[in-house]
This record gives C-alpha cells, sequence and structure tokens, in this order.
C-alpha cells in the first residue's frame, strides 16, 4: 500500500504529534464548528437531528473532491489507457491515472483488443508496478534481476502483439488496463481534509438552518407604559460565525489546492 500523506514518508518520527484523522461525525461537527450555537429551532421546537448534519457532511465530502479533483474516502476504479511502443522504450510506460492519490494498485493488464471477454490478457507483475501515489502515476519497471529485454518480451510474446508488429502498428486504444483504489485509508485521513470538511459542513448547515432556527434576534412587548424587551442569538451572532468559518475554509482550501492539484503543472516537464 502507499502512503498517500506525507509525501514519501516511511514513519512519524514523534508519533505523538498526529497528521491524520477520521472523517467528520455529527457529534464532532457539534463539538468543534457548531460549539456553542443552539441547533434547536425555535419555531416548531425540534433539535437540528445528527442524520441531517450527516448529510451536509457528506455534501462537503464530494464538494471537496470535485474542487480538489480528488478521492477521498476509497473508491475502486478501473481505466484503459492507449499503449505506445516508445513509451515502454523511453519511459517505462508512464502513465497518469485519472484519479488521485492512489492508495494501491491491484493489477496492471495488456491486451490488443477491445473486448474484455477474448482471452490474451497479459497480467504484469505486481512488483514491476512503480507507483507515486500522490501524483496519481504508474510506471512498470523490470524487478531487481529481470533485464528489461526480458521483461519487454515476456509481455509481448502473445499472437496479438506480433499480428499488430507484423502490421507496422506501434500503438493501440485502450489497450493498458488498470485496477486500483484512489483515496485515504478510513483512519489516514490528513486533518487538514478532515477540517475542511466539517468547516464546508457547518457553512452550510449555518447559511440554509440559520434562519429558520433563529428567526428573530430581539422581541419587544409593550402593554399601556410598560414595556419588554428581550434578545438572543440571531441573524448577527450568525453572520459573525459564518464569516469566521468562510475565512477558514478560503485558508484551507487554499494551502490544499497547493498540495493536491500541483500535479497538473507537472504533466509538460
Amino acid at each position: 500500500q502507499q502512503e498517500p500523506f506525507p509525501l514519501r514518508n516511511i514513519s512519524e518520527i514523534q508519533p505523538a504529534v498526529s497528521r491524520y484523522s477520521v472523517l467528520p461525525t455529527a457529534a464532532s461537527v457539534k463539538a468543534t464548528k457548531l460549539f456553542g450555537i443552539p441547533l434547536k429551532s425555535s419555531l416548531t421546537n425540534e433539535t437540528l437531528s445528527d442524520e441531517t448534519i450527516e448529510f451536509y457532511i457528506n455534501s462537503a465530502i464530494s464538494e471537496l473532491e470535485h474542487a480538489l479533483d480528488i478521492s477521498i474516502t476509497p473508491v475502486q476504479y478501473y481505466e484503459k489507457h492507449d499503449y505506445a511502443s516508445r513509451d515502454f522504450t523511453w519511459s517505462y510506460n508512464f502513465m497518469h491515472l485519472d484519479h488521485s492519490p492512489i492508495l494501491y494498485v491491484e493489477k496492471v493488464e495488456l491486451s490488443f483488443s477491445n473486448d474484455i471477454n477474448i482471452p490474451g490478457f497479459v497480467s504484469f507483475p505486481l512488483e514491476h508496478v512503480h507507483v507515486m501515489g500522490q501524483e496519481g502515476t504508474v510506471q512498470l519497471v523490470p524487478a531487481f534481476g529481470t533485464s528489461i529485454g526480458g521483461f519487454l518480451l515476456s509481455a509481448f510474446s502473445g499472437a496479438q502483439f506480433h499480428a499488430l508488429r507484423s502490421a507496422g502498428i506501434t500503438s493501440f486504444p485502450g489497450a493498458i488496463r488498470v485496477q486500483y483504489v484512489s483515496g485515504f485509508a478510513p483512519d489516514k485521513i490528513p486533518y487538514m481534509i478532515s477540517q475542511l470538511i466539517s468547516t464546508l459542513a457547518a457553512i452550510n448547515i449555518l447559511s440554509i438552518l440559520g434562519p429558520i432556527l433563529f428567526p428573530h434576534s430581539s422581541t419587544s412587548i409593550s402593554i399601556d407604559s410598560v414595556s419588554q424587551s428581550v434578545g438572543s442569538f440571531g441573524p448577527k451572532h450568525l453572520n459573525d460565525r459564518i464569516q469566521q468559518l468562510t475565512e477558514e475554509r478560503d485558508r484551507l482550501l487554499d494551502t490544499a489546492r497547493s498540495y493536491y492539484i500541483k500535479k497538473f503543472m507537472t504533466d509538460f516537464f
């Protein structure tokens, strides 16, 4: 398995400083981002349910996956990539997979047929698969004791390949098939990602449900010459909290973009 964060780490020197968290829950969001906010409607006397908070957590995860173009919860993918003989010769078949970070690769296969039901797949040993998890890239590198010539010969010994070579064809669409899992391990979510999810969920909850929970901030009752005014949490209090959360979201999102979207800036080198 590849640990996608921190990049190329092998161990934590000071284990007491944990870099990982788990996905936020309704309880954790209420205890942090919504702390001090009475989640009870003054109109219906109903308390905001954990199921509703979980809905906004799931919505925040989806929003963040789209914004950063990453998988957060582990997802299994199966992709086809084009074969070109020059790539095997010069770059060990460098492939940029469609989803990152790569948690682990399950199989890499080669077939010069568009029909997955026709036998003739060549499966590469996983010890030959070089994975750069954070960058989302894969290369085929011979294991120790295997020559590059023997490595390629064993891979391309099928009748399909020889028929293509005799016809002078050096490329084939979708010949390389990769099955892999992208995302973070359930107990290995970077703290920054976990905080972003909680912040996004809290912003959406307060923005949409705030006016329902607190329809007014003050009430005034007057009878003849006697009057009484009562102040309560209201739009001002909510607006202040939403502004704080929005500033935190923007700061964390800028940091996450600079870390996870940098892969697009390295494609052309």
